[in-house]
């Protein structure tokens, strides 16, 4: 006890009960350890949040330690109070301003740790916060006071000089404020609401049934005094969930009669279903039970028939919310009972009709769709079910047939307006129904090219919803909402640091009026008007789309994604789905979410199709551009049975005739190839070998200038599959192959794709010695006149020297023709360059001779002084940087035998490529290796300049391959090692490649590090190089980091298995992880 209690309790014991003295000494005591206890506990939050083992980490558990807390409890126990939360702030700036930590963390532990506190105390000593609150609001009276009493006195002051000025100012102003009028100025329908308070779930058990009474009575009230709006205006929206808590009582239902809380439960989504705001997983769940439970009383006939419109008013609002959520299963149950008794609700039939609409409209299924809504025979009267028809007609394109309905529609209101002037409801309705019209009416307008004309028109209805404003008011909810997502997203985008306190948090069974509850009540809005995000070329929210759908995708991942299908941008889905965010999702999610999105182009092919190349204005235009855009980024977490659907949907999709360009499928299958683990492929191999052979035309050609694109152009990805060809023992169907090897083709396209088939088959040994002669013949059946090789668009000349040929002289005449003959000086293609380089390290040694190389160094060295002329072109240092590697692939290929004028050439090239800023260490080593080379480019792996830092790493593994014997080798792969240690960037990425080439082919030079260390290495980045370090601007360097060590990890599986240790079977562990990305995983080939 402290002294001010020691005083109390004295005074009690000589003029009170004794016994009440002991009770406040035990309540005091109690007090004061609950108080220690709450500075404690954040303290120690704190002070333990997000560990990064550095100095600052050190201090906070030094400042925040539990003795200090302790007495910083006591200290502010002391305060009086009214002043206790200034105290603390005070106390607190006290405590860090005698620190070393930075000013950011300084901040941030601050408002954390009063964060937590002030929350604690709120909720366990609510009195002391109270008075604070009623001591605060005092200040601010008096301070609102003086403030006003000085903008009184400065006003007399100008009214004054106003009043001794007011003649002269009549006669040359005279006022026109009689002829002004505010459209925008009106008056809202007073709505009382009353805040009700009870104890609800922290009451006596015996209270339980008194506050449920108390709180739906009090509200059925309200709901008959609605005034009648068909969307509340948004103001009156927030009070309304102010005033709607259910206090826990909803899952009284064990105890409570089932007749009591059925009413009760109406009422509370009655409330809910006006504000729009999202039901939390407890609401759904309770409401179920209570729904599930008078189920049984109307089965066994003793429901009344109010009580059964009620239920079946509740299960409308679980179907709504199933729906969402797209739990088919409970959803589809529920219909079912439902549906048996449609007439017990009102407009039941009617409604069930749109719902189902809603569900083919969620599964992504326009065809279904179009059948639900041919069979919704909507009678006159049911005006906003037309309407919310109209809206589901136009996400079919139905643009023409919804406008002259909503015009029919809009006449209707205003008849039955005319019989019933008092129907509040109607009018709002109306002022509802002409938001669609006018984006309707400016879309056909537009559609049609004749929007100047209408202009008149669609000013007319703008005008009309200015007017109607006290109806309904679309700006008011789209400013207000924008407000508050705004503010959503500034709370969380902060770009996040290694201490980061700023945390969001969740309360269960209620919804905060910030971030996304607003997001969810403006898609609600647009659901009642009918509006979709895009209507043919009219935008409704653009600029609050991603926001919105952010904020949705918060809570709902469900709806979010059914949202991302329906945004009108890509840079929607590009800007949310990005690789942060799809590491974070539970694998469970992203194969649902793929198995959604595969589902939705295959039965929407044929509207895609039907659509040919038109713009993306509908349901059916978005799932063409955005579905395959979110199926390559979630796809990179795809699990190995989600992959064989992929490969079995690409087989499906590129086997469809007269799919329009537009439709990208070719680019389509070449990203989900990229993601589909070599295991899968060789497995499915036999499936896939009998896909139809379609051109399927994009609507941009390639390099070449060819168009179409075969499943085998980019099927693997690597090469060396023997292992996993015995262990699946693959087999061709003999039908396949002598379909394949049938010399019947009609098209470039189609022979092509029948040899790049048959290629992979006979380097995997599946054909026959008579089989592999009949393929040699296909190949060389159809060959370019200019180039005298066979037609295979699209592939690097390389490939062409790995072709079985009749004469072995013919490709390399020709492969070195193209490089001998072609001027890459006039036409600047770095193409050439490309091709060089990977021609050199895909054929023997020696494949070029002295006056070859002179030749091609020539044609380089013209090209390089070309672009030379122009250094602040964007891409002179890439394309320098390409020069280099193209020289030095050509100069290893040739084991350094050239001529003396080759050689001049070079060291001249050398030379001024330095003075540009070209790094030229890689090529240096065939013509200038000396001592100061070798320590150049040793210390150069060190430097900050990227590519000094690449160039030189390049250089060394160039190095270590020629002379792997070399003293200096040693050290050169030491200081690989070294740098890897460090983690160094830039370099890192590049060292661990290297080491990974080193493994791939065996090199015993690694032995000199042995593999022990190299193990070592890989447990060491495997702890550290993860993604929750990883910041979301660097999370694709990070998979870029792990997939190395992934391909490094196997190679030295592969090798050396009997002397792998714990990193190895560390990443192996890793590459089995649902949680992993795929790029890193599929580098575990078996």
């Amino acid at each position: 006890m402290d002294e001010h209690d020691v005083v109390e309790a004295g005074t009690d014991l000589l003029f009170g009960d004794p016994k009440s003295v002991l009770k406040k000494i035990g309540l005091s005591i109690l007090d004061k350890k609950q108080f220690e206890a709450i500075f404690v506990s954040a303290g120690k939050t704190v002070a333990e949040y997000e560990k990064d083992n550095t100095e600052q980490n050190d201090i906070r558990k030094i400042l925040f330690c539990e003795e200090t807390m302790r007495l910083l409890a006591n200290e502010i126990r002391k305060s009086n109070s009214f002043d206790w939360l200034k105290d603390l702030d005070r106390c607190v700036n006290d405590l860090l301003s005698l620190s070393e930590l930075d000013s950011i963390n300084k901040a941030r532990c601050k408002k954390h740790f009063e964060d937590i506190v002030i929350y604690q105390i709120k909720k366990l000593f609510p009195q002391r916060y109270g008075s604070y609150c009623l001591g605060d609001i005092h200040d601010n009276v008096n301070s609102l006071m003086a403030s006003t009493q000085s903008s009184n006195e400065t006003l007399n002051k100008i009214l004054e000089l106003m009043s001794q000025n007011d003649g002269e100012y009549n006669q040359k102003s005279p006022t026109t404020h009689e002829d002004w009028q505010d459209k925008s100025s009106y008056t809202l329908l007073e709505w009382h609401l009353e805040r009700v308070e009870v104890d609800g779930i922290f009451a006596h058990k015996d209270s339980y049934t008194d506050d449920i009474i108390k709180l739906t009575e009090t509200w059925q009230k309200e709901r008959d005094e609605y005034p009648g709006w068909y969307i509340i205006p948004y103001n009156t929206a927030v009070e309304l969930s102010m005033y709607t808590d259910e206090n826990g009582l909803l899952q009284k239902h064990e105890t409570e009669d089932i007749d009591v809380m059925l009413d009760f439960a109406y009422e509370l989504c009655w409330r809910r279903i006006k504000t729009m705001l999202p039901y939390s997983e407890y609401e759904v769940f309770h409401l179920r039970q209570i729904w599930d439970k008078y189920y049984v009383k109307i089965k066994e006939n003793a429901g009344g028939s109010d009580k059964i419109r009620k239920w079946f008013y509740i299960g409308q609002i679980l179907l709504s919310d199933y729906r969402e959520s797209m739990n088919w299963n409970e959803w589809q149950s529920l219909m079912d009972i439902l549906t048996v008794y449609q007439d017990s609700g009102n407009n039941g039939k009617v409604d069930l009709m749109i719902e189902r609409a809603k569900a083919c409209y969620f599964k992504l299924d326009i065809p279904s769709l179009r059948r639900e809504l041919d069979q919704c025979d909507i009678p006159e009267e049911c005006y906003e079910q037309r309407l919310l028809v109209i809206g589901l007609d136009l996400e079919c394109g139905k643009l023409e047939e919804s406008l002259e309905k909503l015009k029919q529609l809009r006449q209707d209101l205003i008849c039955k307006v005319d019989e019933n002037n008092e129907n509040y409801y109607l009018k709002s309705l109306e002022a509802s129904v002409l938001q669609l019209l006018s984006i309707c009416q400016q879309a056909y307008s537009l559609h049609k090219g004749k929007y100047e004309f209408e202009q008149m028109g669609i000013d007319e209805i703008l005008e009309e919803i200015d007017r109607k404003k006290e109806f309904f008011n679309w700006e008011s909810w789209k400013n207000n909402v924008a407000k508050e997502l705004f503010n959503h997203c500034v709370d969380n985008q902060f770009e996040k640091e290694t201490f980061e306190l700023n945390r969001r948090t969740m309360t269960i069974g209620s919804y905060s009026r910030f971030g996304h509850a607003e997001g969810y009540q403006l898609y609600k809005v647009l659901e009642k008007l009918g509006v979709p995000f895009k209507c043919g070329c009219v935008t409704v929210i653009s600029d609050m789309e991603l926001p919105l759908i952010a904020s949705i995708y918060d809570f709902n991942n469900r709806l979010g994604l059914f949202l991302l299908v329906r945004c009108s941008s890509t840079g929607t889905i590009e800007k949310l789905i990005n690789r942060k965010f799809v590491m974070d999702l539970e694998s469970g999610y992203i194969d649902d979410v793929i198995d959604i999105l595969i589902n939705a182009i295959e039965v929407n092919i044929g509207e895609i199709i039907a659509m040919g190349n038109g713009f993306s204005e509908y349901l059916a235009g978005h799932i063409r551009e955005n579905v395959p855009i979110l199926l390559q980024r979630f796809s990179s977490r795809a699990s190995e049975r989600m992959q064989k659907k992929e490969l079995q949907f690409i087989q499906k999709i590129m086997s469809y005739r007269n799919i329009p360009p537009r439709f990208e499928v070719t680019q389509l299958m070449d990203k989900l190839l990229r993601q589909i683990s070599e295991r899968m492929k060789v497995k499915l191999l036999p499936l896939m070998m009998e896909t139809e052979i379609v051109e399927q035309v994009t609507m941009h050609s390639r390099v070449d200038g060819s168009n179409g694109i075969d499943i085998f152009d980019c099927y693997f990805n690597k090469q060396g599959l023997d292992t996993l060809f015995e262990e699946y023992n693959v087999l061709i169907d003999e039908d396949v192959i002598n379909w394949l090897l049938k010399d019947d083709w009609k098209s470039d396209y189609e022979w092509k794709t029948k040899v790049v088939r048959l290629k992979i088959l006979d380097e995997y040994h599946l054909l026959s010695t008579k089989q592999h002669d009949e393929y040699v013949k296909l190949i060389w059946a159809n060959i370019d006149e200019k180039t005298q090789l066979p037609k295979l668009t699209g592939y690097y000349l390389w490939v062409y020297e790995t072709l079985p040929y009749i004469d072995e002289s013919i490709p390399k005449l020709s492969v070195k023709n193209y490089f001998i003959t072609y001027d890459i000086a006039t036409d600047s293609n770095d193409l050439y360059l490309k091709q060089l380089t990977l021609l050199c390290a895909n054929v023997e040694l020696g494949y070029w001779n002295e006056k070859e190389v002179l030749i091609i160094l020539n044609k380089i060295s013209k090209y390089w002084y070309k672009i030379a002329e122009n250094t602040a072109n964007i891409m002179f240092e890439d394309n320098s940087r390409k020069a280099v590697y193209a020289i030095a692939a050509m100069l290893e290929n040739c084991n350094s035998m050239i001529s003396d004028e080759a050689r001049e050439i070079l060291i001249k090239l050398a030379h001024e490529m330095n003075e540009k800023g070209i790094y030229t260490k890689c090529f240096d080593i065939f013509i200038l290796r000396d001592e100061q080379w070798e320590r150049d480019v040793q210390e150069n792996i060190f430097a900050m300049n990227e590519s000094q830092s690449i160039d030189s790493l390049r250089a060394m593994e160039k190095y270590i391959k020629r002379y792997p014997d070399s003293v200096i080798t040693s050290e050169m792969l030491e200081k690989i090692v070294k740098l890897i240690e460090l983690r160094k960037e830039p370099g890192l990425l590049s060292a661990i490649w290297i080491l990974h080439n080193l493994v791939y082919t065996k090199n015993t030079v690694i032995d000199t590090i042995g593999i022990e260390r190299i193990d070592r290495l890989l447990f060491f980045l495997a702890e550290l190089i993860n993604y929750d370090n990883a910041a979301m601007k660097d999370i694709k360097h990070c998979i870029e980091l792990r997939q190395a060590c992934a391909a490094l990890a196997f190679r030295l599986f592969d090798w050396k298995t009997v002397n792998c240790g714990k990193g190895v079977e560390k990443w192996r562990e890793i590459c089995k992880s649902s949680d992993e990305a795929n790029e890193v995983r599929n580098q575990w080939i078996w």
